[in-house]
């Protein structure tokens, strides 16, 4: 549940871009985040001390300060445009939730894939 909150707050700064990373298709655009939005808030909350959220109010008044504190990894930067099919395939190799020490390993399948599709 808070982490749909958490979603919604920071998508305001996001921007989509108008084609795929990989194979610059238009159709079908997904937003794609290098780091877990759920493992960055959960740690979050471990590194607060907050044990439970009891209510809406509390969510709401926690992502402003995590979107604060985690701003860097939740930034445009980290942040791919692909079209659903690379999504998709993204998460058949990789599962659909992967740990945040798998970034820079995903960051390089997504260059490896953009070449390979002349990109």
């Amino acid at each position: 549940l808070p982490v749909r909150y958490i979603r919604d707050y920071i998508k305001r700064d996001y921007k989509l871009r108008d084609c795929c990373y990989i194979c610059s298709s238009n159709k079908k655009l997904e937003l794609h985040h290098l780091y877990s939005v759920s493992e960055l808030f959960n740690r979050w909350l471990d590194e607060n001390k907050i044990r439970s959220i009891d209510s809406e109010e509390q969510i709401l008044t926690y992502r402003v300060q995590f979107a604060k504190d985690c701003a860097e990894l939740l930034a445009n930067e980290h942040l791919y445009t692909l079209c659903d099919i690379h999504h998709k395939r993204l998460h058949s190799i990789y599962g659909q939730t992967y740990s945040n020490s798998m970034a820079p390993k995903i960051k390089n399948w997504l260059k490896l894939q953009r070449e390979k599709n002349g990109n």
